[in-house]
């Protein structure tokens, strides 16, 4: 049996679709269980000690999917306790554990080539939370006690809820609507997005392996591509000539007193003004897996949101 603890989010339901191929019995686990056709859902407050020892008891594999309110004092106050309480029930268990994570933690300088082995010595406060997570992960399997490994995903895209992905709400649906796309600050650097079918299929691949406990893994993400090349293909993909709208610091300062989201990440500016590149050759090359291009990944995108347009 495996576990997805935050069964709710954006990637729970493409990870049981990738492991239902593998036939393996699913507990879905969140604060608020809903009916699943995907196997067993219960709900769990992972901020109290204990509570998944009894969940994760004939478990082989849990992921930790889990999202916290986009707030610096939230992540502050709530990830180290609820990592750790994940990480104590998985050893009281012997339960191995797949973390899906972001790349704030690495340093503002390795974001040209973020890499496995980039320095976690990051700027930002939520960037020293992922940093203090990781650590812990890492550390208690270092130490024996779990066995663990950590998969990282650049920005992700992919047919999800509204307010989940900058590409999908400020490109991809104001595109396909007709509406001018909206970036931050330039469209002139390179910047990675992970598709999230291939996170999805990363995680399935990760939690099922033998080799991967351990390590970090970077997710098969395709090669990046500037803000204006993206919005160009999207442009060729739907025969539009929209034209991009992109703010500057003084707009976007403006913008951050309406959008607390956009306060919020005042202090990841540097993501978007440098190259953000994710390579994921490691990955690749360890399990024979390649990441959806680009232009696939958008024309999917575009074709589930006329779907649903209908």
């Amino acid at each position: 049996m495996h576990v997805i603890l935050g069964a709710g989010g954006a990637i729970s339901g493409g990870l049981c679709e990738a492991l239902r191929t593998k036939s393996i019995p699913l507990t879905l686990v969140s604060r608020r269980a809903s009916p699943s056709s995907f196997g067993r859902s219960v709900s769990a407050d992972l901020l109290k000690a204990g509570t998944l020892n009894p969940l994760l008891e004939h478990a082989d594999t849990a992921y930790l999917l889990v999202g916290l309110p986009y707030k610096s004092a939230v992540w502050q106050e709530q990830w180290p306790a609820l990592v750790r309480n994940v990480t104590e029930s998985c050893a009281q268990t012997g339960t191995k554990l797949v973390f899906l994570d972001n790349i704030y933690m690495l340093s503002d300088d390795s974001m040209p080539h973020m890499t496995e082995s980039s320095p976690m010595a990051p700027s930002s406060v939520k960037g020293r939370v992922r940093a203090e997570v990781d650590r812990i992960i890492l550390e208690a399997d270092a130490a024996g006690r779990i066995r663990a490994c950590i998969a990282r995903s650049a920005d992700f895209y992919g047919y999800m809820q509204p307010n989940k992905s900058l590409l999908l709400d400020l490109v991809l649906r104001k595109m396909a609507t007709g509406k001018r796309p909206m970036w931050f600050y330039t469209i002139e650097r390179k910047h990675a997005f992970s598709y999230m079918p291939d996170i999805c299929r990363a995680l399935a691949l990760l939690g099922c392996s033998s080799e991967a406990w351990g390590k970090i893994w970077n997710v098969p993400t395709a090669p990046a591509m500037t803000l204006a090349e993206i919005i160009a293909m999207v442009n060729h993909l739907q025969g539009s000539r929209l034209k991009p709208m992109v703010t500057g610091e003084f707009m976007t300062a403006i913008l951050r007193m309406f959008i607390p989201a956009l306060a919020e990440m005042k202090e990841l500016k540097y993501q978007m003004v440098k190259d953000y590149v994710l390579d994921s050759s490691a990955f690749e090359k360890a399990f024979a897996c390649s990441p959806t291009p680009m232009e696939t990944g958008l024309k999917q995108v575009l074709e589930q949101m006329r779907t649903e347009k209908g």
